[in-house]
């Protein structure tokens, strides 16, 4: 009866490690997706200003994707 008891104990300590491990795998996803997506509307919201508006920030419409990575590293 011991022997069985400490089974089941065994099992749901594992059932419970995989869980864990199951949910920071789904929240390191989430996580990158959402890093995307902040990425991609920075993206467009700089690539919709004027040449004349991105000069006043300092920057060439040819440096929004560096500029864009930039905040997004700051962040």
């Amino acid at each position: 009866m011991a022997d069985s008891t400490q089974m089941a104990g065994s099992d749901r300590g594992h059932t419970v490690a995989a869980s864990i491990v199951f949910m920071a795998w789904i929240r390191a996803k989430a996580s990158a997706a959402l890093k995307t997506l902040r990425m991609a509307r920075m993206l467009s919201v700089l690539s919709k200003l004027s040449d004349d508006q991105l000069a006043q920030i300092g920057i060439s419409r040819s440096n929004i994707p560096e500029y864009a990575a930039k905040l997004m590293a700051d962040e």
